[in-house]
């Protein structure tokens, strides 16, 4: 698993910022995939058993946030599950302040021990809906969201933990489009898409929605 990890990150595909070394990445993300490899067994955290599947797939579409996000600043991860794309985000944007708001206690369980076992600081992992945290309203430079099962309700709830010109960032469907009218009544413009290239990720794209200034 970690030579692939190695093989992974040499081919570029994560956008690394030069300054951070190369191998403590890899050995943050070993350690957070040898906690996901533990925890997966008991509470199903994906679908997926298979480490070289989930640095392939899960690990790759959370790296691709990276491209969208300024290396410093405030941000959000709605429903973050198993940790995808907030916790691979931090590792490779370590000055982020991070928080990952999971509605399942035993996901947000685990989030919680792979923070603390991992060693990362500067993000926490809350339990609970956005709606039960109102003084995150208009905190945040960036709001991630991946593989929501209803986009237009998780556009609206993240669009309110946004600071006037912050970013929301979103995994979807290559095909997928938002009203303009319905951006328009939450404040929001198309600012940005990118397609995955990968094959196993080429029907996804990430789409970067800005909040408008006033």
């Amino acid at each position: 698993m970690k030579r692939h990890l190695i093989t992974f990150l040499n081919d570029g595909l994560s956008g690394l910022d030069p300054s951070i070394p190369s191998k403590s990445v890899e050995e943050y993300l070993f350690l957070y995939l040898t906690e996901w490899k533990r925890w997966n067994t008991k509470i199903n955290l994906t679908a997926e058993s298979d480490a070289l599947f989930v640095i392939n797939k899960h690990i790759y579409e959370s790296l691709q946030y990276t491209l969208a996000i300024s290396p410093t600043g405030l941000l959000a991860d709605i429903g973050s599950g198993a940790g995808f794309p907030g916790i691979p985000i931090k590792i490779i944007l370590p000055k982020l302040e991070i928080t990952l708001i999971e509605s399942q206690r035993k996901r947000a369980n685990f989030l919680k021990t792979a923070i603390h076992s991992i060693g990362l600081s500067g993000i926490k992992c809350v339990h609970g809906r956005v709606e039960d945290f109102p003084e995150f309203e208009e905190k945040y430079d960036f709001v991630t969201l991946r593989h929501v099962l209803e986009p237009h309700l998780s556009l609206k709830l993240g669009a309110g933990l946004l600071k006037r010109s912050g970013c929301l960032v979103l995994q979807t469907n290559c095909n997928h489009s938002f009203p303009l009218d319905f951006l328009d009544s939450l404040g929001l413009s198309l600012f940005d898409e990118i397609a995955f290239k990968r094959t196993s990720s080429a029907h996804s794209k990430i789409m970067v929605l800005k909040r408008k200034p006033t």
